[in-house]
């Protein structure tokens, strides 16, 4: 590309990351504008990029974010051309790369390749879809049943604003000039000041998404312990959690006794009939299977736990840190899936095949909280 190619920045067009883009002023987009952007997308008679899109864009959210991570990448990679290295250069939100053969490992994003259609065991429908959750702005327009293919963002996706002045919203629309806004308070108040654009979620992000995470260099993921199984309200912390999020598609599985019945024609009224989200282990007393959680404490990245600090990093290395109060060791949904596939059946973070009670497995995540279930 020669001088007289000159590139604007405009909101760079990322939106299927969920759980990962940078911290605090961190977050800002920078690097080279071309990354993501072309003025006129010709240069020397010829086309820059296949499919400019929105924002004038490299195809889009899935064009930018395509690639393979490294130590000192400055854009967050969600769909790996080749085979990634899965704990290695997936980040925390793992990978869409998977879900192009095997609709079972991940989210069935429209736009991730060409002929990638909706899941063909679920078709549209989320599991579990329950309009009512809707504190966040509204999923789907609020319809009973989905008509469209999941997208990155918007009204049909996971990040940015699912409404806008009462109107449905692209992907673009969605999330505009949150790449390149105030990020230095994350409040949940702007798509900018939400945990990796998921509007109205808050928590702590780390710099480089989780590309070389350990216990003291993690995400910090922000949950509410609820003491009974009902949905959250407009306005209330639980609907600022992490899980809140998921439940924004999933909400039969996050909590309300009765919604059940929708999928199973079973009326359910105790607390889990579901594995347990917005749980805090710290509740329980000394010495019980799940207050031992990692052994020894220490936060295990293979089975992140959630907090509900605001301020100040959970540094988790010994079991006085991982507990030090109430609300430091939260389930979450995130404990066990990765936000947008993995190489394992249902976005899980391990095999679950082969988790074998008894047996001292060590790549098995259970048992990083069902303590007392393995041979260790």
């Amino acid at each position: 590309m020669d001088k007289k190619m000159r590139i604007i920045s405009i909101g760079v067009g990322l939106l299927g990351v969920a759980f990962i883009l940078p911290c605090s002023v961190m977050g800002k987009a920078a690097g080279p504008c071309v990354d993501c952007h072309t003025m006129h997308n010709s240069q020397d008679g010829a086309d820059l990029f296949d499919s400019p899109s929105g924002a004038l864009t490299n195809g889009g959210c899935i064009g930018c974010h395509t690639g393979t991570n490294t130590v000192a990448g400055n854009i967050p990679y969600v769909l790996s051309s080749g085979a990634p290295t899965y704990g290695t250069n997936t980040l925390a939100g793992g990978n869409f790369y998977w879900v192009l053969t095997d609709d079972t490992t991940g989210h069935n994003v429209i736009g991730l390749e060409a002929g990638v259609n909706a899941d063909v065991n679920l078709d549209y429908d989320p599991p579990g879809w329950n309009p009512d959750f809707n504190a966040n702005t509204q999923v789907n327009s609020g319809n009973g049943a989905w008509a469209t293919q999941l997208t990155c963002a918007g009204t049909y996706g996971c990040h940015g604003e699912h409404v806008k002045g009462g109107s449905t919203v692209d992907d673009f629309t969605a999330i505009s000039g949150s790449h390149h806004g105030d990020d230095s308070t994350l409040d949940g108040s702007t798509t900018a000041k939400s945990f990796r654009f998921l509007y109205g979620i808050i928590g702590k992000e780390d710099t480089n998404w989780e590309f070389d995470s350990s216990s003291i260099d993690h995400n910090q993921y922000y949950g509410v312990h609820r003491a009974s199984d009902t949905m959250p309200a407009s306005g209330s912390e639980g609907a600022k959690s992490i899980n809140y999020l998921c439940a924004e598609c999933h909400g039969n599985f996050h909590s309300g006794a009765g919604n059940l019945g929708a999928d199973t024609g079973v009326e359910a009224a105790a607390a889990w009939i579901r594995h347990p989200t917005d749980y805090d282990m710290n509740v329980l007393g000394a010495g019980t299977e799940y207050k031992s959680y990692g052994t020894d404490g220490t936060y295990l990245p293979i089975a992140p736990v959630a907090t509900n600090r605001k301020t100040g990093a959970v540094v988790t290395v010994t079991v006085s840190n991982v507990f030090a109060n109430a609300g430091d060791a939260i389930v979450n949904c995130i404990s066990c899936h990765r936000a947008h596939g993995s190489p394992y059946a249902d976005l899980l973070r391990w095999d679950y095949d082969t988790c074998q009670a008894g047996s001292d497995n060590g790549a098995c995540g259970c048992f990083e909280c069902h303590t007392t279930k393995d041979a260790g």
